[in-house]
């Protein structure tokens, strides 16, 4: 489960409950991720790192104290900065001059950021200082072209908002400045976390229509779902329509980022539980009822646009190798292996195939499973047998009691392993059913032994002993995950414990949920 506060725990199986929704959407040139920009500032205090101004986090490590008027309480509220500057983690950049009295800066304080090619964007977004709700109220942005002509530019004057957005048609630019005047509260330094090269929209309950969350894993690796957030916001203004041209239609574009997230009130103030970091696949707009649906996935998708091949056999190559090798092929830094897969040996001899689907077969043969957390970080995993649960579900969080549905039992298994791409032998493994199915695993050409196989069809037998299927209609909990081992009540006071292996949240200004779990009978 996602780790949250006692209060969390607490307020969302209340009797009452009031639950928030929250998207962030980076409506960003997805080319400026992968460009080189150089960045350089007026001034630098020393508790501050102007490289994280470009790292897309909004919000900083801790609360650092330093000498302003009210930024050294003793209240808990701040923390010391440490010597080391990377021991302070997220720190956003920090101006080392104060403004004045009447909150204006002596010398303007400019971020200018200079990028190795020409980028367009509906605007940018600034975000400040979010932890003590501190911005700038007067600052102007200026855009130039590629010979540093002036092609854009905008004075912002009494602002009040710690996220803003400052919308225009910035096309063609390769360098952004950003010259703050003036702070909100006097002899303080300028802070700001982040320049989003675009605009940053974030939806909440007065625009947001709805969201839904189609989380899912298999239990036999059999198939690698990928998560799906879609999301419906009001379109009222017409800035997703295809022909307004003052609108984001033209600056959408595929794999921008979507951070979705679930809250409940936990007396006074909402805690958040994120639903993942997604990349934008689809979009359209509802003319009829004036909103928007967007649909998001995760880097899963993207493994199926890269192929991989080997036809000479490797030695001394382990399966958390190869594995390593497939996401570093598809560019995918944020990723879980289990230390298990080390110790697994393979030839890796593979034809040509996706790297999503190679890495379905390195999950097979290394007897784990495949998942996506809520941090976006793929995971392979060899999940345990359940000996202790995360939580319970009760009768009085259920719309209706759990439906149960028994697979069919499983009598044998067989299972193939490859001395080559041509050499082949099977090994049958037999559960204590005199009749059932007969499992075959003939394609996996990563098994490449006996004992291995063995192991294969030992753990897709175990697999086969979760034959009830619970399928439950309740009020929801966006911290469950996928493997999550719950249990959950019945009318015969018999607690059944069961794996998550399917969660829809559904959304619509109140949480609904279908919670899908396999367990032994």
């Amino acid at each position: 489960m996602y780790n949250t506060t006692q209060k969390f725990k607490d307020a969302i199986y209340a009797p009452t409950r009031t639950v928030k929704g929250r998207v962030t959407f980076d409506i960003t040139d997805t080319s400026v991720l992968s460009d080189t920009v150089t960045t350089t500032v007026t001034s630098e205090f020393a508790v501050s790192n102007k490289s994280q101004l470009t790292d897309k986090v909004r919000a900083n490590s801790f609360n650092i104290a330093t000498l302003e008027n009210d930024r050294f309480k003793l209240d808990g509220s701040f923390n010391f900065a440490d010597d080391t500057l990377a021991n302070n983690k997220i720190t956003g950049w920090c101006s080392n001059v104060l403004c004045d009295s009447a909150s204006a800066f002596s010398t303007s304080q400019t971020l200018s950021f200079v990028f190795g090619s020409l980028h367009s964007s509906a605007g940018i977004t600034v975000t400040f200082d979010t932890t003590n709700s501190e911005y700038a109220t007067d600052f102007d942005v200026s855009a130039f072209d590629g010979s540093n002509n002036l092609i854009y530019s905008t004075s912002i004057i009494g602002n009040t908002d710690v996220l803003k957005q400052i919308y225009g048609q910035f096309l063609n630019y390769k360098r952004i400045d950003v010259v703050i005047k003036k702070w909100n509260v006097p002899y303080r330094r300028a802070r700001v976390s982040e320049v989003d090269f675009g605009i940053v929209k974030v939806y909440t309950d007065d625009n947001l229509i709805s969201l839904n969350l189609v989380d899912e894993t298999d239990l036999f690796t059999t198939n690698i779902p990928s998560p799906e957030l879609k999301f419906t916001v009001d379109n009222s203004d017409r800035a997703f329509n295809i022909l307004n041209p003052s609108g984001f239609y033209k600056f959408l574009q595929q794999r921008q980022t979507v951070v979705a997230e679930l809250g409940v009130d936990v007396g006074g103030s909402i805690e958040y539980v994120p639903l993942g970091n997604y990349l934008l696949w689809e979009w359209r707009s509802d003319e009829g009822s004036l909103t928007a649906t967007l649909t998001s996935r995760t880097n899963l998708d993207l493994m199926n646009s890269y192929s991989y091949s080997n036809l000479v056999a490797k030695s001394s190559y382990s399966l958390y190798q190869m594995a390593v090798d497939m996401f570093t092929i598809c560019g995918i830094t944020n990723y879980s292996i289990d230390i298990a897969l080390q110790s697994i040996l393979t030839n890796a001899l593979v034809e040509q195939a996706s790297c999503r689907d190679i890495l379905q077969m390195i999950a097979i043969a290394g007897c784990a499973n495949i998942f996506v957390t809520r941090d976006n970080k793929i995971t392979l995993k060899v999940v345990p047998s359940i000996t202790a649960t995360a939580d319970t579900i009760t009768l009085n969080e259920m719309y209706n009691e759990a439906q149960v549905e028994l697979q069919k039992t499983t009598r044998a298994v067989n299972v193939t392993y490859f001395t080559n791409l041509t050499t082949s032998a099977v090994v049958t493994a037999n559960s204590s059913y005199a009749t059932g199915d007969t499992l075959n695993l003939e394609n996996n050409t990563l098994i490449n032994n006996s004992t291995q196989a063995n192991n294969v069809a030992s753990w897709i037998l175990n697999r086969c002993n979760y034959r009830a299927e619970y399928t439950m209609n309740w009020r929801g909990n966006p911290s469950h995950e996928m493997f999550d081992a719950i249990s959950f009540q019945n009318s015969y006071s018999q607690d059944m414990n069961a794996y998550v292996t399917r969660t829809e949240l559904n959304y619509e200004g109140y949480l609904s949920a279908k919670t899908v779990a396999r367990g032994i009978v």
